[in-house]
């Protein structure tokens, strides 16, 4: 299989592997960065990716196992990874984490229960907080209607948000930042375009994350400009005014 390939390439051996099958509060637990109220969709992708079915922790060992671990997730993620719920494998980036995660998934195996140690905190630092949009809409069902377009392929580009009914005469465009949380973002752009359903938002943020700057609406000059104010009064910097995008056939 692939995993294994790229393990081996990388210098590494398989020394354990277990099946697990993660509850909602291991998310909570494992992902520490995310909290209820502050990281509601968040939980909510990672609760429907995590835990949706099994999966397999791999206890890896070789030399510079952990900076070689992350290099099999990146060159996984790159041949695979259709975005950030399509991952497919996860590596901690962190010792720290690492010993957190580790420690709770291999603890209960005896062949590889010893404790895994960081001289770094065992604690994510807090991610940027967004909405509680579960004042809003069904986020469980939000999540459950986005999840075949997130899952396929090749997701379908969203169209962007138009702003007023005049003909656009220019874009507001968002790329990845990675400084903010799925939460922030999407309340930026929630924000920042007045009217947008939350569904398509979070599209919308998800897509331009993926394939960099992406034009989430258009509209007049004036429209977008009101919509960039907001989006940098959020603290988001990836992002810019630019040109329509040309329509075929137009």
């Amino acid at each position: 299989m692939a995993v294994e390939a790229a393990v081996a390439e990388a210098g590494l051996r398989i020394v354990c592997r277990h099946p697990v099958s993660l509850t909602p509060s291991e998310v909570r637990f494992l992902w520490s960065e995310y909290t209820d109220g502050a990281h509601v969709l968040m939980l909510a992708f990672l609760e429907r990716y995590l835990g949706d079915g099994p999966s397999e922790v791999l206890l890896l060992a070789g030399p510079d196992a952990f900076e070689a671990a992350r290099r099999v997730k990146r060159a996984i993620r790159s041949r695979y990874a259709n975005g950030p719920f399509a991952n497919l494998i996860h590596t901690a980036e962190r010792r720290g984490e690492l010993a957190r995660q580790a420690n709770h998934l291999f603890g209960r195996c005896a062949a590889c229960a010893d404790p895994f140690v960081s001289d770094e905190p065992l604690v994510n630092a807090p991610r940027p907080a967004g909405r509680d949009f579960r004042r809003e809409v069904d986020v469980p069902g939000l999540v459950e209607s986005l999840w075949p377009a997130l899952q396929s392929a090749d997701p379908p580009a969203p169209a962007p948000h138009r702003l007023g009914g005049r003909a656009p005469e220019s874009a507001l465009y968002l790329g990845a930042d990675p400084a903010h949380s799925l939460d922030s973002t999407v309340t930026a752009v929630w924000s920042a375009l007045p009217g947008i359903a939350l569904a398509h938002a979070v599209t919308l943020m998800l897509y331009a994350g993926r394939v960099g700057g992406y034009p989430i609406a258009v509209g007049g000059q004036r429209a977008v400009s009101r919509g960039h104010r907001t989006l940098i009064a959020h603290g988001i910097t990836a992002c810019g005014i630019g040109p329509a995008p040309v329509r075929h056939g137009a």
